[in-house]
């Protein structure tokens, strides 16, 4: 196609449509194939066969007809006003993939399970500005994967104002509860897909509800990975401790109203690390930087664990590693549980 509203229509082969603008009108025939929207607000329906669709800029609805379908969303700008739908018919599994369209959020449910366990998720992408804010949807139906950027990013107080977890660098300075403002020394980051949280369900991130680490914190909704630590000081903190802070792992907070672990298609895990254990604000809410520890290390992969020996070379030891003490007492589950339902 090219300028205006063209009608596309796919024979019995592998085709390869390409509607470029206007309001375009593409049906896929019955093999595998690759549709192309362009600009514009197009219609596109796949029939049997594994298509792929690009839906391009545009509130463009797309249909995937029968078996493994694959729907590319490559930027927020092409997935804004998109309604996606992968269709239920043939070989079906049928694949959402946003990556490079983030920072967004996916809020979603299961519709149905299939005999072999294959679950199918209807939902909405929204996509977020750079400061978190909400900045257009996608609608989705009758997708099994979905490939995201990250997960909503958690906004850090820096002297610039508020940031997202994921546009954060090495060199940028963040707002710390102990030392003021202090540079990241090292960032990295761990992607996991929906299989790696199917076989490893204790890495399964725990969302932590708006208000409900009391005093109406956090301020927003946040996700966070089972083993980082937010910061809870209460009366009980000094009664039953001797401390006014203590650090308390996520996933000895659930059960806690608002508290809870979720199932996700896919998540990434954001850490940064300072001189030393810092505490920083997250989404309103006090919460730890990195601290880098046998168990820690020893879940990263090589390449991230020698970037940050290159920093810290006296981390390479067990004495290093015990000197970058952690910046509050950390409780363990049975203290934990005593400290908030007791």
């Amino acid at each position: 196609g090219d300028d205006g509203d063209d009608l596309l229509l796919g024979g019995p082969r592998e085709d390869l449509l390409d509607g470029g603008d206007g309001n375009d009108t593409i049906l896929g025939g019955n093999a595998a194939d690759e549709m192309f929207g362009g600009k514009g607000d197009d219609s596109i329906k796949g029939e049997s066969g594994n298509d792929t669709f690009v839906g391009g800029e545009g509130s463009d609805t797309m249909i995937g007809g029968d078996d493994r379908d694959l729907f590319l969303v490559g930027s927020a700008a092409d997935g804004n006003g998109d309604s996606i739908d992968g269709s239920e018919g043939g070989d079906d599994y049928d694949t959402l993939d946003l990556t490079g369209a983030g920072p967004l959020r996916i809020d979603q449910h299961v519709t149905d399970i299939d005999t072999d366990g294959t679950k199918t998720y209807a939902g909405t992408v929204t996509f977020l500005d750079g400061a978190g804010n909400p900045d257009g949807t996608l609608s989705f139906v009758n997708i099994e994967h979905v490939i995201p950027c990250f997960t909503p990013g958690t906004l850090i107080a820096t002297p610039k104002g508020e940031m997202p977890a994921e546009t954060l660098k090495v060199g940028d300075k963040v707002l710390t509860r102990d030392n003021g403002i202090q540079e990241i020394r090292w960032a990295g980051r761990c992607d996991l897909t929906y299989d790696d949280l199917i076989a490893s369900a204790h890495l399964r991130p725990i969302l932590i509800k708006a208000g409900s680490l009391g005093n109406d914190l956090p301020e927003r909704d946040m996700m966070v990975s089972p083993n980082h630590r937010m910061l809870v000081a209460n009366d009980k903190t000094a009664l039953y401790f001797e401390e006014h802070e203590v650090l308390v792992s996520a996933k000895h907070l659930v059960g806690n109203p608002g508290i809870s672990t979720v199932d996700a298609l896919g998540t990434s895990y954001l850490h940064f690390m300072f001189d030393q254990h810092e505490v920083v604000l997250g989404n309103g809410s006090w919460t730890e930087s990195f601290q880098p520890g046998d168990q820690t290390l020893g879940g990263m992969g090589n390449a991230q664990r020698q970037e940050i020996f290159d920093l810290f070379p006296e981390l390479k030891t067990g004495e290093g590693r015990d000197e970058y003490q952690a910046a509050r007492k950390t409780l363990k589950k049975h203290e934990a549980a005593v400290l908030l339902n007791g």
